[in-house]
């Protein structure tokens, strides 16, 4: 064992109060029991290094404790004998000013007896959440629509409004949610499972569950512009929370229903069309299907196949926006399997007036 508290610490006779608070934060972290469960060296040492910080964290003790020394101080009854302190009469000691609690907390993040019961008594967590499939038509996801659904989840029970019945704080932890068995740390209560509550009136519709299974109608609002493994949230529709803490949420996963007209990229959607060579080099009008109704598209003479000419504003809507995407018509020029002898003839006169062009290139461009 070291000489005295300075060395236990590992800081200087000299060190400032804060330097020793944090030598002792690290050497604590290092041997907290948590941390090396089942040892019982570090959980002395850890107890040895609570002690020292126990007496240098406060001025008055310091102050004695450097002028007697460690022997004479410690013999004479004014220090601290922590080896046999057990939980409760660490949880309540004050280290100058600063709750153990409070120093538990502030080293391990959040960590100290006391939020460990809160934890545990903090199973009155919201409930689960519930994810449900669909299969949604292509004009539905264009349109929006409303569906009904029936639902299996567990619902919050109406007659104990989840809490299982009627409760009374538990006798044996004095609604802590914690207990100590003896030893350094106390562990969550056994008799209530770490509740802090015992029932004693148990609820007759929910068996003390706190919940009941039932089948819910439900309306879903599908909002235009939905596209595939898109969520919909429904608050509170998912399944009910443990001891009265709010029911978790319902998510409506889509999955959109492929249309044999459109091809779908985000918001744009892309549409096919045949013209002939004869179309392609004169310039056509075309009657395009949109998913709005049909429109007239001009198709420009000598267009090449495989050109995109946009519709503005006719692909799918933006989700929850008030736009929509565009819409793009892909021309291709079909060559005709048979021709008559006039259309040769215009052919070949064409080639006559376009020597660098041969019949393929006619074909296949539409280029006359």
């Amino acid at each position: 064992m070291a000489k005295n508290y300075y060395d236990i610490l590992e800081v200087s006779k000299t060190a400032t109060a804060d330097e020793i608070k944090k030598s002792y934060r690290k050497l604590a972290r290092k041997y907290h029991p948590d941390v090396n469960p089942g040892d019982k060296e570090a959980e002395n040492k850890f107890k040895e290094l609570s002690e020292a910080y126990a007496v240098l964290s406060d001025p008055e003790k310091r102050k004695e404790y450097d002028s007697i020394g460690h022997e004479a101080f410690t013999s004479s009854g004014h220090g601290y004998n922590f080896q046999n302190m057990n939980y409760e009469d660490m949880r309540n000691f004050n280290f100058g000013g600063t709750s153990f609690e409070d120093l538990f907390s502030d080293f391990f993040g959040g960590f100290s007896p006391k939020s460990s019961r809160s934890r545990s008594k903090a199973k009155a967590a919201k409930g689960s959440d519930i994810v449900y499939s669909i299969k949604v038509p292509f004009t539905d996801a264009v349109k929006g629509t409303t569906y009904e659904l029936n639902i299996n989840r567990d619902a919050q029970c109406p007659s104990c409004n989840g809490t299982g019945g009627k409760k009374t704080a538990c006798s044996v932890c004095h609604g802590t949610g914690m207990a100590s068995d003896g030893s350094f740390f106390a562990s969550p209560c056994r008799i209530c499972s770490g509740t802090g509550e015992k029932i004693i009136e148990p609820c007759i519709k929910c068996r003390s569950k706190g919940y009941v299974h039932i089948n819910e109608h439900i309306k879903i609002k599908i909002p235009a512009g939905i596209d595939n493994d898109s969520k919909i949230r429904v608050s509170g529709k998912g399944n009910a929370g443990e001891n009265g803490a709010p029911e978790g949420d319902l998510y409506i996963k889509t999955t959109i229903i492929d249309n044999p007209v459109y091809e779908r990229n985000g918001s744009d959607l892309t549409i096919n069309m045949d013209i002939d060579i004869f179309e392609a080099a004169l310039g056509i009008k075309l009657t395009v299907p949109t998913p709005y109704g049909a429109v007239n598209l001009n198709v420009p003479a000598g267009v090449k196949s495989g050109q995109k000419l946009r519709l503005k504003g006719k692909g799918m809507p933006v989700l929850r926006k008030n736009i929509n995407g565009d819409l793009y018509v892909v021309i291709n020029i079909k060559a005709p399997e048979k021709l008559s002898d006039n259309v040769k003839d215009l052919l070949i006169k064409a080639q006559s007036l376009s020597p660098k062009l041969d019949r393929s290139d006619i074909l296949a461009k539409g280029t006359i």
